[in-house]
């Protein structure tokens, strides 16, 4: 992997975050693109509401703009500062339209995007995901990392998988973006109906994963109720990273609200990597 973007809100950086974007760039020796989304065009935020969300405090009296150019500025030092302090090579995007287009825009020549599951533009409180960030994982032309708060390091990768198309090329994607993680315990996590006999194509995915990780395994959970038994599985794991595929497409949609991606992101603390085909 050559190109990794950061994305933010340009009033709102996010440290953790961020960190978590340099121990990725740090372990595929990436460079980092902060992409700083300024939203000129569409600003439906009082000043009361982005002073809230802000990192520092601002001018007294100023407007929106004014306000909105005095973080960016802030904002985009921190993460120059940042980076170098992580040994991070990085440069910075100020993007000034409306956000989900920047965004689609920037990620047709990118190799992996990392965001923040509150990102939000919006004047209203929104739970996460936000709907913003809905859109970032339905509309870009790269994978995409939901970036975890708190973040201890990666023992295990859990491909959550139907065996189907999608899923499939989530998990290749993941593969060819992170050969560094191969010494991990690679993990492929099925939710089948009781009684159901298993896929076919179980032993092929295996006999590939094993050309590409050195302990893999496989877990198979008998259940109606998908959602309730990935979600009550991944709760119980610790310094994992996840990886879904098609987001809102195929039977893999049924993992966002109302598919199962949704609650993962709300209450699994570990990064979550996804793509679709």
């Amino acid at each position: 992997m050559e190109k990794m973007l950061y994305v933010t809100d340009a009033v709102k950086l996010n440290m953790q975050c961020l960190d978590f974007a340099c121990y990725l760039c740090n372990l595929t020796h990436s460079k980092l693109t902060g992409i700083f989304l300024e939203n000129l065009e569409q600003e439906a935020r009082s000043v009361a509401t982005i002073r809230e969300r802000a990192v520092s405090s601002a001018i007294p009296g100023a407007s929106v703009r004014e306000l909105k150019e005095n973080y960016c500025e802030e904002n985009i030092l921190a993460f120059k500062r940042a980076c170098e302090a992580r040994g991070v090579n990085s440069t910075v995007h100020r993007d000034r339209g409306v956000p989900i287009t920047e965004i689609v825009a920037e990620s047709r020549f990118a190799d992996l995007i990392v965001i923040d599951a509150s990102t939000s533009f919006s004047d209203e409180r929104e739970t996460v995901p936000t709907a913003f960030v809905k859109e970032v994982l339905q509309d870009t032309e790269c994978p995409v990392v939901i970036a975890t708060e708190s973040f201890e390091g990666i023992d295990e990768i859990v491909f959550t998988c139907d065996h189907s198309r999608s899923s499939v090329f989530a998990i290749k994607q993941f593969t060819y973006l992170f050969p560094e993680l191969r010494d991990r315990r690679a993990l492929i996590l099925s939710v089948t109906e009781p009684g159901k006999a298993a896929n076919s194509d179980k032993y092929k995915l295996k006999e590939w994963l094993k050309a590409h990780y050195d302990h893999t395994d496989q877990v198979v959970l008998e259940d109606g109720n998908t959602r309730a038994r990935l979600l009550e599985y991944l709760l119980g794991r610790n310094r994992v990273f996840i990886v879904m595929g098609a987001y809102g497409r195929g039977m893999m949609s049924s993992f966002f609200s109302p598919s199962h991606a949704t609650p993962v992101v709300k209450v699994v603390t570990q990064p979550v990597f996804i793509a679709h085909h």
